[in-house]
């Protein structure tokens, strides 16, 4: 079933319409959410107000994606959570998608591991470091794989915006990187260069 069936069910008060779609964007709006504040009770906190709001004003939705609306009041709660001074917090370091074992790759060697863990670390402090409307078209784009224009939606803000907001997060976080070229080679030859 599509989310536009789901939705019409849950606007005329179906809750297991509603469950359903709470199923299927938990994990990626609870990622998100973490990815935004950084601690993850903040963003169980968020994720979940995010569905309670979504159910409270779901016959108010017409003709806009759920997705895109639903991810919108989670976007919204993260700036609130900003405005009311707090801060982004330490991502775990077992962040589900930097767990090799998880995704049924063979486990490298801890060498391997210590690299990939560091390389990890890099990449959450260069977006955590990103301005909120820029760290969260990086989220929605390269994290969530969300589509250009369902990122407008979200945002509220004009493909354009999105696009330059994507190219300048893109830009700030790989100059963050390279001040580190152990792991982030600038070129094919540094990579090889002993």
């Amino acid at each position: 079933m599509d989310d536009r069936d789901l939705v019409g069910r849950a606007r005329r008060g179906d809750p297991e319409a509603f469950t359903q779609l709470m199923m299927q964007y938990q994990v990626p709006l609870y990622n998100m959410a973490l990815r935004m504040v950084g601690r993850p009770d903040d963003a169980a906190d968020i994720a979940q107000e995010a569905f309670t709001r979504a159910w409270q004003k779901i016959r108010t939705l017409r003709d806009a994606p759920f997705k895109s609306w639903l991810f919108q009041i989670a976007a919204n709660l993260c700036y609130d959570h900003f405005r009311r001074g707090k801060r982004y917090g330490s991502m775990p370091e077992d962040d589900q998608t930097s767990n090799v074992v998880s995704l049924g790759i063979a486990t490298p060697d801890p060498q391997e591991r210590a690299e990939a863990s560091e390389r990890n670390r890099l990449v959450r402090e260069s977006i955590q470091a990103l301005e909120p409307d820029m760290r969260l078209a990086i989220i929605l784009r390269d994290v969530n794989g969300m589509a250009y224009d369902e990122i407008a939606g979200v945002m509220g803000v004009p493909l354009g915006t999105v696009k330059s907001r994507i190219a300048r997060a893109r830009a700030q976080v790989q100059e963050r990187l390279q001040q580190h070229p152990d792991f982030f080679p600038t070129s094919r030859e540094d990579a090889h260069a002993e």
